[in-house]
C-alpha cells in the first residue's frame, strides 16, 4: 500500500510539474510573441542516483563525456556553456533556478539562446532515470524558423544523454582528466 501511494504521489507530482511547465511556456510565448518549443528526453542509466547526480553536477567535466560540449565554466549559481552543433559554435550563460540535491536541477538562460529547463534524476531499483525537459524560444526571423528545430534539438539532447550514459556505465567518469 505504501509503495502504491509513493508511485501515485510521484506520478501526481510529475503531472503537476508538466502542467506548470506547459503553462509557463505558453505565458512566455504570449509575452514575447514567440513560439516556444517544449523538448523532453529520458534515459535509464545503469548506475545509482547518487553516482549519476554526482557526475552531472560536475559540470566542468561534462565535455569529457559529451563530445559536442566544448567547455563549461562555473561561477556560483551561473555557468557559461560553449557547444558545437552542426559545425556551429553556440554560447550562452545560464543561472540555476532550482537545486534539489540528488533529485533535480532547474536552469534559465541569461544570455545567448533563450531557454529554460529542468533535469531530474529518479531511482529505478539500481538504475537512474534521467529526464530532461527544456523550453526553447527559437529566434524569430532567422533560418531557425524554417527548420524542424524541435526534432533537431531533441536529437542533440538524446545524443548527449546517450554519451553521458556510456561514460557512466563504462566507468570513464571515474578517470581523472589529464
Amino acid at each position: 500500500m505504501a509503495r502504491e501511494k509513493f508511485w501515485f504521489a510521484t506520478g501526481a507530482a510529475a503531472g503537476m510539474a508538466a502542467v506548470a511547465g506547459v503553462l509557463a511556456a505558453r505565458r512566455f510565448a504570449q509575452s514575447s510573441g514567440q513560439r516556444v518549443l517544449r523538448l523532453e528526453k529520458s534515459i535509464n542509466i545503469g548506475r545509482p542516483v547518487d553516482a549519476v547526480f554526482g557526475a552531472w553536477i560536475s559540470l566542468e567535466r561534462l565535455p569529457e563525456w559529451i563530445h559536442f560540449i566544448k567547455k563549461i565554466e562555473l561561477a556560483g549559481r551561473r555557468s557559461r556553456w560553449r557547444v558545437s552543433v552542426d559545425g556551429k559554435e553556440i554560447q550562452w550563460e545560464a543561472r540555476i533556478t532550482q537545486f534539489i540535491p540528488g533529485e533535480s536541477i532547474g536552469w534559465k538562460s541569461v544570455s545567448g539562446p533563450r531557454h529554460s529547463g529542468r533535469i531530474t534524476f529518479s531511482p529505478l531499483e539500481e538504475q537512474t532515470v534521467v529526464h530532461v525537459v527544456m523550453n526553447y524560444a527559437p529566434p524569430s526571423g532567422t533560418a531557425w524558423a524554417a527548420l524542424p528545430v524541435e526534432t533537431h534539438l531533441e536529437d542533440w539532447i538524446e545524443r548527449g544523454l546517450r554519451e553521458f550514459k556510456a561514460a557512466l556505465e563504462s566507468g570513464r567518469h571515474l578517470m581523472t582528466s589529464a
